[in-house]
Protein backbone atom coordinates (compact mmCIF):
# COMPACT_ATOMS: atom_id res chain seq x y z
CA UNK A 1 0.00 0.00 0.00
CA UNK A 2 2.83 2.38 0.89
CA UNK A 3 4.29 1.89 -2.62
CA UNK A 4 1.23 3.63 -4.10
CA UNK A 5 2.32 6.82 -2.32
CA UNK A 6 6.04 6.50 -3.08
CA UNK A 7 7.20 8.95 -5.79
CA UNK A 8 9.66 8.04 -8.54
CA UNK A 9 12.69 10.28 -8.12
CA UNK A 10 15.09 8.96 -10.78
CA UNK A 11 14.91 8.04 -14.46
CA UNK A 12 15.69 4.45 -15.43
CA UNK A 13 17.77 3.93 -18.61
CA UNK A 14 15.69 3.08 -21.65
CA UNK A 15 15.97 -0.59 -22.75
CA UNK A 16 18.43 -1.42 -25.49
CA UNK A 17 16.63 -4.60 -26.55
CA UNK A 18 14.87 -3.75 -29.87
CA UNK A 19 11.64 -5.54 -28.93
CA UNK A 20 11.34 -3.78 -25.56
CA UNK A 21 12.34 -0.43 -27.09
CA UNK A 22 9.51 -0.76 -29.62
CA UNK A 23 6.96 -0.76 -26.80
CA UNK A 24 8.66 2.21 -25.14
CA UNK A 25 8.39 4.16 -28.39
CA UNK A 26 4.66 3.43 -28.53
CA UNK A 27 4.37 4.65 -24.95
CA UNK A 28 6.23 7.87 -25.77
CA UNK A 29 4.11 8.51 -28.86
CA UNK A 30 0.94 8.19 -26.77
CA UNK A 31 2.36 10.66 -24.26
CA UNK A 32 3.12 13.10 -27.10
CA UNK A 33 -0.39 12.65 -28.49
CA UNK A 34 -2.06 13.37 -25.14
CA UNK A 35 0.20 16.37 -24.55
CA UNK A 36 -0.60 17.76 -28.00
CA UNK A 37 -4.30 17.18 -27.38
CA UNK A 38 -4.08 19.20 -24.17
CA UNK A 39 -2.35 22.08 -25.96
CA UNK A 40 -4.85 22.31 -28.84
CA UNK A 41 -8.06 21.38 -26.96
CA UNK A 42 -9.05 24.93 -25.93
CA UNK A 43 -8.48 26.18 -29.48
CA UNK A 44 -10.44 23.27 -30.95
CA UNK A 45 -13.44 23.86 -28.73
CA UNK A 46 -13.60 27.63 -29.14
CA UNK A 47 -12.90 27.74 -32.88
CA UNK A 48 -14.97 24.72 -33.92
CA UNK A 49 -18.02 26.01 -32.06
CA UNK A 50 -17.58 29.55 -33.34
CA UNK A 51 -16.77 28.73 -36.96
CA UNK A 52 -18.70 25.53 -37.62
CA UNK A 53 -21.71 26.03 -35.38
CA UNK A 54 -21.97 29.84 -35.07
CA UNK A 55 -21.65 29.51 -31.32
CA UNK A 56 -23.46 32.05 -29.19
CA UNK A 57 -22.01 33.43 -27.00
CA UNK A 58 -18.54 33.43 -28.48
CA UNK A 59 -16.55 32.37 -26.62
CA UNK A 60 -18.42 30.56 -23.86
CA UNK A 61 -17.62 31.33 -20.25
CA UNK A 62 -15.67 28.11 -19.62
CA UNK A 63 -14.35 25.05 -21.38
CA UNK A 64 -16.95 22.99 -19.52
CA UNK A 65 -19.71 25.11 -21.05
CA UNK A 66 -18.86 23.66 -24.46
CA UNK A 67 -20.79 20.59 -23.36
CA UNK A 68 -23.87 22.62 -24.30
CA UNK A 69 -22.48 23.72 -27.66
CA UNK A 70 -22.02 22.28 -31.12
CA UNK A 71 -18.60 21.09 -29.94
CA UNK A 72 -20.11 18.74 -27.32
CA UNK A 73 -18.90 15.55 -29.01
CA UNK A 74 -15.40 17.01 -29.36
CA UNK A 75 -15.38 18.01 -25.68
CA UNK A 76 -16.58 14.62 -24.42
CA UNK A 77 -14.41 12.63 -26.83
CA UNK A 78 -11.21 14.51 -26.04
CA UNK A 79 -11.68 14.25 -22.27
CA UNK A 80 -12.53 10.56 -22.58
CA UNK A 81 -9.35 9.92 -24.60
CA UNK A 82 -7.26 11.74 -22.01
CA UNK A 83 -8.97 9.80 -19.21
CA UNK A 84 -8.33 6.39 -20.79
CA UNK A 85 -4.67 7.23 -21.37
CA UNK A 86 -4.12 8.54 -17.85
CA UNK A 87 -5.74 5.45 -16.36
CA UNK A 88 -3.73 2.96 -18.41
CA UNK A 89 -0.33 4.46 -19.14
CA UNK A 90 1.31 3.38 -15.85
CA UNK A 91 -1.34 1.03 -14.54
CA UNK A 92 1.22 -1.75 -13.92
CA UNK A 93 3.36 0.45 -11.64
CA UNK A 94 2.88 0.88 -7.90
CA UNK A 95 4.06 4.45 -7.42
CA UNK A 96 2.65 7.83 -6.48
CA UNK A 97 2.68 8.91 -10.13
CA UNK A 98 0.57 5.90 -11.09
CA UNK A 99 -1.84 6.59 -8.23
CA UNK A 100 -2.23 10.22 -9.29
CA UNK A 101 -2.53 9.26 -12.95
CA UNK A 102 -5.35 6.80 -12.24
CA UNK A 103 -7.05 9.39 -10.02
CA UNK A 104 -6.73 12.03 -12.74
CA UNK A 105 -8.07 9.58 -15.34
CA UNK A 106 -11.19 8.86 -13.31
CA UNK A 107 -11.60 12.55 -12.52
CA UNK A 108 -11.41 13.78 -16.11
CA UNK A 109 -13.84 11.03 -17.18
CA UNK A 110 -16.23 12.31 -14.50
CA UNK A 111 -15.84 15.85 -15.89
CA UNK A 112 -17.09 14.56 -19.24
CA UNK A 113 -19.89 12.39 -17.80
CA UNK A 114 -21.20 14.84 -15.18
CA UNK A 115 -21.68 18.17 -17.01
CA UNK A 116 -21.55 21.61 -15.51
CA UNK A 117 -24.83 23.46 -15.01
CA UNK A 118 -26.79 24.64 -18.08
CA UNK A 119 -25.82 28.06 -19.50
CA UNK A 120 -27.77 31.21 -18.53
CA UNK A 121 -29.51 31.26 -21.89
CA UNK A 122 -31.09 27.94 -20.98
CA UNK A 123 -30.83 24.32 -22.04
CA UNK A 124 -32.71 21.11 -21.33
CA UNK A 125 -31.39 19.06 -18.42
CA UNK A 126 -29.67 15.81 -19.28
CA UNK A 127 -31.21 12.52 -18.07
CA UNK A 128 -28.39 12.28 -15.51
CA UNK A 129 -29.21 15.75 -14.17
CA UNK A 130 -32.88 14.79 -13.96
CA UNK A 131 -31.97 11.62 -12.08
CA UNK A 132 -29.45 12.99 -9.56
CA UNK A 133 -30.37 16.66 -9.52
CA UNK A 134 -28.65 19.51 -11.33
CA UNK A 135 -26.77 20.76 -8.25
CA UNK A 136 -25.38 17.30 -7.41
CA UNK A 137 -24.13 16.75 -10.96
CA UNK A 138 -22.59 20.23 -11.07
CA UNK A 139 -20.81 19.66 -7.74
CA UNK A 140 -19.36 16.35 -8.97
CA UNK A 141 -18.22 18.13 -12.14
CA UNK A 142 -16.32 20.88 -10.33
CA UNK A 143 -14.78 18.60 -7.69
CA UNK A 144 -13.63 16.21 -10.44
CA UNK A 145 -12.15 19.08 -12.46
CA UNK A 146 -10.21 20.32 -9.43
CA UNK A 147 -8.89 16.81 -8.66
CA UNK A 148 -7.89 16.32 -12.31
CA UNK A 149 -5.97 19.59 -12.57
CA UNK A 150 -4.32 19.30 -9.13
CA UNK A 151 -3.18 15.73 -9.85
CA UNK A 152 -1.57 16.83 -13.10
CA UNK A 153 0.28 19.62 -11.30
CA UNK A 154 1.85 17.09 -8.91
CA UNK A 155 2.73 14.72 -11.77
CA UNK A 156 4.42 17.55 -13.69
CA UNK A 157 6.35 18.47 -10.54
CA UNK A 158 7.77 14.94 -10.34
CA UNK A 159 8.51 15.03 -14.08
CA UNK A 160 10.87 17.87 -13.15
CA UNK A 161 12.36 15.96 -10.23
CA UNK A 162 13.20 12.98 -12.43
CA UNK A 163 14.43 14.97 -15.43
CA UNK A 164 16.72 16.90 -13.11
CA UNK A 165 18.30 13.64 -11.96
CA UNK A 166 19.45 12.64 -15.46
CA UNK A 167 23.15 12.70 -16.27
CA UNK A 168 24.13 15.63 -18.51
CA UNK A 169 24.53 14.78 -22.19
CA UNK A 170 26.72 16.66 -24.63
CA UNK A 171 24.80 18.77 -27.13
CA UNK A 172 21.53 18.51 -25.17
CA UNK A 173 19.76 20.88 -22.84
CA UNK A 174 20.87 20.39 -19.28
CA UNK A 175 18.91 18.40 -16.68
CA UNK A 176 18.52 21.67 -14.78
CA UNK A 177 16.71 23.20 -17.75
CA UNK A 178 14.27 20.30 -17.93
CA UNK A 179 13.74 20.32 -14.17
CA UNK A 180 12.67 23.94 -14.27
CA UNK A 181 10.72 23.47 -17.50
CA UNK A 182 8.38 20.97 -15.86
CA UNK A 183 8.34 22.81 -12.54
CA UNK A 184 7.31 26.00 -14.33
CA UNK A 185 4.31 24.26 -15.90
CA UNK A 186 3.41 22.66 -12.57
CA UNK A 187 3.49 26.13 -10.98
CA UNK A 188 1.39 27.49 -13.85
CA UNK A 189 -1.28 24.88 -13.16
CA UNK A 190 -1.33 25.83 -9.46
CA UNK A 191 -1.60 29.54 -10.33
CA UNK A 192 -4.45 28.75 -12.75
CA UNK A 193 -6.29 26.90 -9.97
CA UNK A 194 -5.84 29.86 -7.61
CA UNK A 195 -6.99 32.24 -10.36
CA UNK A 196 -10.15 30.19 -10.85
CA UNK A 197 -10.87 30.07 -7.11
CA UNK A 198 -10.34 33.78 -6.53
CA UNK A 199 -12.17 35.02 -9.61
CA UNK A 200 -15.16 32.78 -8.91
CA UNK A 201 -15.38 34.23 -5.39
CA UNK A 202 -15.21 37.86 -6.53
CA UNK A 203 -17.21 37.26 -9.71
CA UNK A 204 -14.87 38.96 -12.17
CA UNK A 205 -13.34 39.47 -14.68
CA UNK A 206 -15.51 38.23 -17.52
CA UNK A 207 -14.43 34.85 -18.97
CA UNK A 208 -12.12 34.30 -15.99
CA UNK A 209 -13.10 30.64 -15.69
CA UNK A 210 -12.41 30.04 -19.39
CA UNK A 211 -8.99 31.68 -19.07
CA UNK A 212 -8.04 29.67 -15.99
CA UNK A 213 -9.18 26.35 -17.42
CA UNK A 214 -7.45 27.00 -20.73
CA UNK A 215 -4.14 27.94 -19.07
CA UNK A 216 -4.26 24.83 -16.85
CA UNK A 217 -4.91 22.55 -19.84
CA UNK A 218 -2.18 24.24 -21.91
CA UNK A 219 0.31 23.82 -19.05
CA UNK A 220 -0.57 20.13 -18.67
CA UNK A 221 -0.23 19.61 -22.42
CA UNK A 222 3.10 21.42 -22.69
CA UNK A 223 4.64 19.41 -19.86
CA UNK A 224 3.47 16.04 -21.18
CA UNK A 225 4.24 16.87 -24.80
CA UNK A 226 7.91 17.54 -24.13
CA UNK A 227 8.17 14.63 -21.69
CA UNK A 228 7.41 12.36 -24.63
CA UNK A 229 10.04 13.85 -26.95
CA UNK A 230 12.88 11.46 -26.18
CA UNK A 231 14.17 11.67 -29.72
CA UNK A 232 16.89 9.02 -29.47
CA UNK A 233 14.36 6.43 -28.32
CA UNK A 234 11.70 7.56 -30.80
CA UNK A 235 14.20 7.21 -33.64
CA UNK A 236 15.21 3.76 -32.45
CA UNK A 237 18.71 4.83 -31.42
Amino acid sequence: MIDLLQPELTVEPRPTDPEAARYVRSYLVMRIFIGALGVVLPFMLVLSDGLAFDGDPFPHGSLSAYYYSGARELFVGALSAIGVFLFTYKVASSTLENTLSILAGFAVAAVAIFPTGPPPEGSDLTPLQDLLGESVVTTIHYVSAAVFIASLAVISFFFGVREGSRAPREGRRSPTFWRWYHWSWAATIVVALLWIAVTQIIGSPDKALLIGEAVAVWAFGASWLMKGFELDTLRGK
